[in-house]
């Protein structure tokens, strides 16, 4: 423990505490003192503060009046703000596991390595959403980046007040020991130290070609792609960044904290209560939420990134955006999958490319296109790579079709 930072270790019996909890919450992903959620209901508002959180500004999603002028007949969230809702049904934990498996992977620092999501019905206003939370699957894994390491996956469902499925996501997180990084030095596995990468620096004629890949950012809108017209091969191209501090504040201010809440002042004393191993104390040595790692470098490097970085949901975030302008008002984006393969520092640039790489009519879920996805940062790096179902019009077979919701989870 430094800083009253917690360092536990992996050991067999913290992974069975853990394979114990499948089906049940994951107690590494708690709620603190705040545990209601960040929009209980949807709303107009809400719905553009999400899409402007991370840089949105499709009408579909922040223009009542264009929303009420398109199929929907009104302004809809974007696919992935149902996180943002939820009341919690999760299943109750009985005692006798409780008590098993307290302190599983305790003091393990977690990293969000990718996001799978379905989504079955717009959020509109109104909506008031249900939630359940389950641990899916955990394995163990050794990991270039600390050594032995586990993989767990989570599920996630929401559904509305007629108790239909509106989007699942399956969240997927690697748990490893927190070690130390000196300021200025490189990431470590065991004892062999690997380059650094340097923190991101930009000319002037780099940050003119980042805006006029912003003024030039292709939003379909009401120019519809028909499943006839669609084509294989490379599509658009998107940029996020340089990110900064700042975009994380924005994303937070229209998403929530996602899951561990981290209130301030009176209430982030009661939190402390519940979530002691989440915060530790700062350089004043006052507490402060372990969250800082996203926005502070010296407590990045204590729990062995060289910097800090940026929230799995917001990158995942970036690919379902690019999703969303390529579909257009009439397509719908039914799967997207993102997985995390590099940090993404502050500062950092990602550039998005998508390619139509199949197209069919499913007997199922009727004409649609598959996306291959791939946000590489400035360095030349891939740093997310992922793939994505899209949802057409058909000239032959008429309007997009939603996707059958499954059951619901049990409770």
């Amino acid at each position: 423990m430094s800083d009253q930072l917690l360092h536990g270790r992996i050991t067999d019996e913290s992974l069975e505490k853990m394979r114990r909890r499948i089906g049940y919450p994951n107690p590494t992903l708690r709620t603190g003192y705040v545990d209601w959620p960040w929009n209980e209901f949807g709303s107009v508002d809400a719905f553009r503060q999400y899409a402007h959180g991370y840089g949105d500004v499709n009408p579909l999603y922040t223009d009542r009046e264009y929303g009420a002028s398109t199929r929907w007949g009104q302004m809809i969230a974007p696919p992935g703000f149902e996180w943002t809702m939820g009341v919690d049904h999760s299943p109750q934990v009985p005692e006798d596991v409780r008590e098993a498996t307290r302190g599983a992977l305790r003091g393990v620092h977690l990293f969000n390595a990718g996001h799978e999501g379905w989504f079955y019905r717009p959020v509109v206003s109104g909506d008031r959403l249900h939630r359940s939370g389950v641990l899916a699957d955990v394995q163990d894994k050794v990991s270039e980046f600390a050594g032995r390491s586990v993989i767990a996956t989570n599920e996630h469902t929401f559904w509305d007040e007629s108790g239909q499925v509106v989007a699942r996501r399956r969240p997927w997180y690697i748990h490893a020991e927190r070690r130390e990084v000196k300021a200025g030095g490189g990431k470590h596995r065991g004892s062999s130290e690997r380059p650094r990468e340097e923190r991101a620096s930009y000319t002037a004629e780099q940050l003119e070609e980042i805006d006029a890949a912003y003024d030039a950012e292709f939003i379909r809108g009401k120019d519809t792609l028909h499943y006839e017209d669609a084509e294989l091969g490379p599509g658009p191209r998107m940029v996020k960044g340089p990110f900064q501090v700042t975009d994380l504040i924005n994303f937070f201010m229209g998403a929530g904290w996602y899951g561990y809440g981290f209130p301030g002042l009176r209430l982030a004393r009661e939190n402390r209560r519940s979530l002691r191993g989440f915060y530790s104390l700062d350089d004043t040595g006052a507490w402060d939420a372990i969250m800082r790692i996203h926005w502070q470098d010296d407590m990045a490097r204590k729990i062995g990134v060289p910097a800090a970085y940026d929230i799995g949901p917001l990158r995942w975030t970036w690919l379902v955006h690019y999703c969303t302008n390529f579909a257009g008002d009439e397509g719908w984006v039914y799967r997207v999958r993102g997985e995390f393969r590099k940090f993404n520092y502050v500062g950092d640039t990602t550039w998005i490319t998508g390619s139509v790489v199949e197209k069919r009519i499913d007997p199922e879920l009727g004409p649609l296109v598959e996306l291959a996805l791939t946000g590489t940062n400035q360095r030349g790096q891939e740093n997310i790579r992922g793939t994505a179902t899209i949802l057409l019009p058909s000239r032959a077979k008429g309007p997009v079709v939603l996707p059958k919701a499954p059951e619901l989870p049990q409770q």
